[in-house]
């Protein structure tokens, strides 16, 4: 039986933070911070689903995807656009995106008082893996069992909008059973 893949990778131009947050970052993200972003994303993605069967790979072509995009658009019956979006596809797998200016914006906006730009760096990062681990969830489970909005410290949490998102611990709540079930080692 072959291990289900998990494709993960960034659009060429993704890494622009939106014009309002560079005043208060201090310019636009390096190249070397651009590599950090992208290792903490897929080592959050990684670790969530550590102990399943379940390869995260950066192939385009994986059983479900998730991009990373330099924004999402704004969709109709939908005030603001958000940090992720997915489209389960069941025996086809799924497609989904994560905005990356939506995730700065917030990672910077829930950072803690004098925290240092490496360290708003590196809630970008957790934030990206973050979002995707939870739009991965929603093309593996459906969205039914990806959401649990009672515990704001879990992957299932339908909002980005908090500050473990960037800079707390995550943990699963609801999702990790039923994700063990399909694809426990």
């Amino acid at each position: 039986m072959s291990t289900p893949t998990a494709g993960f990778w960034y659009e060429s131009g993704s890494f622009v933070l939106p014009a309002d947050t560079t005043s208060g970052f201090a310019g636009p993200l390096k190249d070397e911070e651009m590599e950090s972003i992208r290792q903490l994303s897929r080592t959050e993605i990684e670790r969530a689903f550590s102990g399943l069967r379940i390869t995260v790979t950066t192939n385009q072509n994986a059983f479900w995807r998730v991009e990373v995009l330099r924004s999402l658009p704004v969709r109709e019956h939908q005030p603001l656009p958000h940090a992720g979006e997915s489209l389960a596809l069941g025996f086809l797998g799924g497609t989904g995106a994560v905005g990356f200016d939506i995730v700065a914006l917030k990672a910077i906006q829930y950072a803690p008082t004098g925290a240092s730009r490496q360290r708003m760096v590196e809630g970008i990062g957790r934030g990206i893996g973050r979002v995707a681990v939870h739009e991965f969830i929603h093309q593996i489970l459906g969205v039914a069992a990806a959401h649990n909005d009672t515990d704001e410290n879990s992957y299932e949490y339908g909002s980005p909008d908090r500050s473990s998102q960037y800079y707390g611990e995550l943990h699963w709540t609801t999702a990790r059973p039923l994700l063990h079930r399909k694809f426990g080692k």
